[in-house]
């Protein structure tokens, strides 16, 4: 009887620490596990029909703050649509959304965390060039497609151009485009040769200083015939204004941004001197209407990729845009956006989650079908700038609103 109480006593013994040990198996096989690289076999969510990770790497604070909400916005509702759409053999998508603060150090931490930590297939941003050139070497060297919505500036796709594969692509008009754009409607529509250039005194209004100047020599043998600069944050520009009366220019290229865009246009009324005005498509940054309202409509043009009404799937992305959000705080913005993530999303369906592959579709895109003035066949091996002066073009404003004139 003493045997069988001590066999008893045992098996409570060892079904009790079973019981003890029980929550902590549970534990840990909740627990999260490491991801694996996208793409890769195994238990990768991709492999298994679940879900890949897309990246968002651009400003929603600072200067640049409306570019990056536009673009999350529109970016946020192509992979909603693809989704809803089935995604690409079951498999969803996801936007990993970072504030890159318009700092370049600040993108450099996002950038890596995107590679290295959510395990991206590609990523789009972002809104500053400074930023972009701080950061693209890690996506080169990560073979991760990034294409870029906003910044501008010209060597920015440029930097891996001679490598077997360049990863890094854009869809908004980079600076020298633009400059030729300017040029040729100046130049060769209207006949004008007297042409003064205002610009700030940061990296992007002296990269549109040196853009202007040397399309201008190569291609047209002109050279500029007043050039005035000014600060950021400067107030009155009647100066450099006045310095382009005196000079008899008959247009003003402006090259900079839209709290200074603003300043700009105030000093022409305050002036009474309206001359004809060229400027980048910083000029079409909502921001510069809420600042001088009626002041925008007065012969203002702006380079731009995107007007609600240059096609009908302009203006239905627009009313699209609008529905959901109750406003497009940023059109040419949240359409560059929209392009970019469809980009990256259509690349997954034709290729799958890796990497490589999706930059290989993206370089070999046939077909697309953008809302912005991209063509079909937006890039080539030699070419990762899907908006040229080939397809970018002059607006200007019409009752407050960016349309083609």
């Amino acid at each position: 009887m003493k045997k069988r109480n001590g066999w008893l006593s045992i098996l409570m013994m060892l079904t009790l620490g079973l019981a003890a040990c029980g929550p902590q198996l549970d534990q840990k096989a909740a627990a999260p596990q490491p991801a694996q690289q996208p793409g890769s076999s195994g238990g990768s969510p991709a492999a298994a029909g679940g879900e890949f990770n897309i990246g968002l790497a651009i400003s929603f604070s600072g200067g640049t703050a409306k570019f990056g909400e536009a673009v999350r916005r529109a970016a946020e509702m192509a992979v909603e649509e693809f989704n809803a759409e089935g995604g690409a053999n079951g498999m969803k998508a996801k936007l990993v959304v970072y504030d890159d603060e318009a700092k370049p150090e600040k993108s450099v931490e996002i950038v890596q965390r995107l590679i290295q930590q959510d395990k991206v297939v590609a990523f789009i941003g972002p809104a500053n060039s400074g930023n972009a050139k701080a950061h693209v070497k890690f996506a080169q060297e990560a073979g991760i497609p990034e294409v870029i919505p906003v910044a501008t500036g010209t060597a920015i796709t440029q930097t891996y151009a001679n490598e077997e594969k360049n990863y890094i692509f854009r869809v908004s008009p980079y600076d020298r485009g633009q400059v030729e754009t300017m040029l040729k409607w100046i130049v060769e529509e209207k006949k004008f040769s007297k042409i003064g250039l205002l610009h700030d005194t940061t990296g992007y209004g002296q990269g549109g200083k040196a853009d202007v100047e040397a399309v201008l020599k190569e291609k047209y043998n002109l050279t500029l015939a007043a050039v005035e600069s000014f600060q950021v944050n400067d107030t009155n520009m009647e100066s450099q204004l006045n310095k382009m009366k005196a000079a008899n220019v008959d247009v003003v290229i402006f090259y900079g941004l839209a709290p200074e865009a603003a300043q700009y246009l105030k000093s022409r009324e305050k002036l009474n001197y309206y001359p004809i005005t060229v400027a980048s498509w910083a000029m079409g940054d909502p921001t510069v209407k809420e600042l001088v309202g009626d002041l925008v409509n007065k012969d203002v043009y702006m380079v731009q990729s995107f007007t609600i009404d240059q096609s009908e799937a302009a203006g239905k992305f627009h009313d699209k845009i609008v529905a959901k959000f109750g406003e497009d705080i940023f059109p040419i913005a949240s359409a560059q956006g929209y392009d970019c993530a469809r980009l990256i999303l259509e690349a997954v369906k034709k290729a799958g989650t890796d990497p490589k592959a999706i930059r290989d579709a993206i370089e070999n895109m046939e077909g697309f079908k953008g809302v912005t003035a991209i063509g079909e066949k937006p890039f080539t091996k030699e070419n990762h700038e899907a908006l040229t002066s080939a397809n970018m073009f002059l607006a200007t404003y019409k009752d407050g609103v960016i349309v083609k004139p």
